[in-house]
């Protein structure tokens, strides 16, 4: 089970199917137009990026869950599986990410941890 501690979620000891839940949740509130990293989102969980990864790489369902919005903490695009990394690109660009060379512009990218705790001001 995935539970929530002093502002944070902690998925240790949850099973696989939670955690990619909870991966697919917080993937799915990156705003259009941004970018997060596999290493931002496992902050968050209190797990290791490359998990995060394995989340993605399942994901059954890009429309809902937008997985081309999460990216190398460096900005490179890592590994992308429906069309390959250049439609992970295109689609960022189509959404207004910008790139410097091969990477994401570091102004595009958003820290998950940082988001969270802006809805959660919304709520007070």
């Amino acid at each position: 089970m995935v539970e929530s501690r002093e502002g944070r979620l902690l998925a240790h000891g949850a099973l696989m199917t939670d955690i990619c839940e909870a991966v697919y949740m917080l993937t799915m509130i990156i705003p259009v137009g941004s970018a997060t990293t596999y290493s931002s989102i496992a902050r968050v969980l209190g797990v290791h990026p490359r998990i995060v990864a394995r989340c993605l790489s399942l994901n059954r369902d890009p429309i809902l869950v937008p997985c081309h919005r999460v990216v190398y903490s460096n900005g490179g695009l890592g590994g992308y599986t429906p069309g390959g990394v250049g439609v992970k690109r295109r689609l960022l660009e189509v959404e207004g990410v910008v790139f410097q060379g091969n990477r994401v512009k570091k102004e595009c990218l958003i820290d998950i941890h940082s988001l969270l705790h802006g809805l959660d001001r919304l709520k007070h």
